[in-house]
């Protein structure tokens, strides 16, 4: 902002002071013709006041700017969010003092580059201007300026105007990607950082992790978990197996303003029935047992066999004997199928010799 007056002659030791309302003074040091300010609002007015040596004397002049139009005909209750990263929304209610008949109009400047351009899309409530929308943010930067004006046959509008940091106004979406990894012992979660208009680097950022067990009751909640942007979006915790069925949801924020995003969806993880699963690992520690005794029974009924097969019954001989003759006979032996040889069963008898003795 720029301060002007008629130029004189000998005019030395220029000094600027600017006084917003509820503020204290701002110092500027100037030519002989001007002064120059950094932007400052002035819809609640504010006073100027220059001080300067004029042919070796101390001259000193104020100004008092006031917002032009009746008193409550401005808009009320202004705020403006960026949100999903590329969108702006500004929204505001007509003055409580303004005439039903009264139009607002929106006008946004770059503070850097000086460029000011006219809302594109109004939102309305029954045909007056109550808010707009914007698709493209390419004319903000980090610090812009913004007006909103209006006009009406019946009386002069005032105007309001607000200087604002993009991050300052920038909604946080929550984070994205939420995975849960179990192992036997631990359970990790990881997330992606949210999208964001403006750059933001891990420092600028903080989280909060909701994890719960299903189906208790509420006052045996977990408390939130706070972690540092510089966790490397992550987290490690213990959770041995079995584990109950568990969700966890998480939000951001940015560290300079405590305006937590909405919750991510919820992710699960562990086990729904508990009783079921136990059960169901009862019983597979049952079959397993069942079938280390039955390949142990096996074994032993295979060696057992075997056995039998290297040691075959060893066949006995029997006498026999009559009143004329003595006969010895070999005792019937069954041969096992694929063992041995046939062998033939031979008679012997005791006969007499007519030359006297016996053969």
């Amino acid at each position: 902002m720029t301060l002007r007056w008629p130029c004189q002659e000998n005019t030395t030791n220029v000094r600027c002071i600017l006084i917003p309302w509820e503020k204290g003074p701002i110092m500027s040091r100037g030519g002989e013709c001007s002064c120059t300010f950094m932007q400052e609002s002035l819809h609640r007015g504010l006073t100027l006041e220059v001080q300067a040596t004029v042919n070796q004397r101390p001259v000193q002049e104020k100004l008092l700017y006031t917002n032009p139009g009746a008193d409550g005909t401005a808009v009320q209750n202004f705020s403006c969010s960026i949100y999903n990263a590329g969108f702006m929304n500004c929204t505001w209610v007509k003055g409580r003092a303004a005439p039903d008949d009264v139009q607002y109009f929106m006008y946004i400047k770059n503070k850097r580059t000086l460029l000011e351009m006219e809302c594109p899309c109004y939102l309305q409530e029954s045909g007056i201007h109550t808010g707009c929308h914007l698709s493209n943010l390419s004319l903000l930067s980090v610090k812009s300026y913004v007006l909103v004006n209006g006009s009406s046959p019946a009386m002069g509008i005032q105007f309001f105007d607000s200087i604002f940091l993009t991050k300052g106004i920038e909604k946080l979406d929550p984070p994205a990607n939420v995975t849960v990894h179990c192992n036997v012992s631990h359970c990790h979660v990881r997330w992606h950082q949210p999208r964001t208009w403006h750059r933001f680097t891990h420092q600028d950022f903080q989280y909060q992790l909701d994890i719960q067990r299903q189906n208790i009751d509420p006052g045996n909640l977990n408390p939130l978990i706070n972690i540092s942007g510089n966790s490397e979006n992550k987290y490690h915790f213990p959770s041995p197996e079995p584990r109950h069925k568990h969700t966890v949801q998480i939000r951001v924020a940015d560290t300079r303003r405590p305006q937590w995003s909405a919750w991510s969806r919820p992710v699960e993880f562990g086990s729904e029935d508990m009783t079921a699963t136990i059960l169901h690992l009862h019983l597979l520690l049952v079959a397993l047992g069942t079938l280390i005794c039955a390949l142990m029974l096996l074994l032993l009924l295979k060696r057992f066999v075997g056995t039998c097969d290297l040691f075959p019954t060893i066949p006995q001989v029997r006498d026999k004997v009559s009143d004329n003759h003595q006969q010895t006979v070999w005792e019937d032996f069954v041969r096992g199928p694929g063992k041995g040889e046939d062998e033939e069963v031979l008679t012997v008898e005791e006969v007499s010799n007519p030359f006297g003795g016996h053969v």
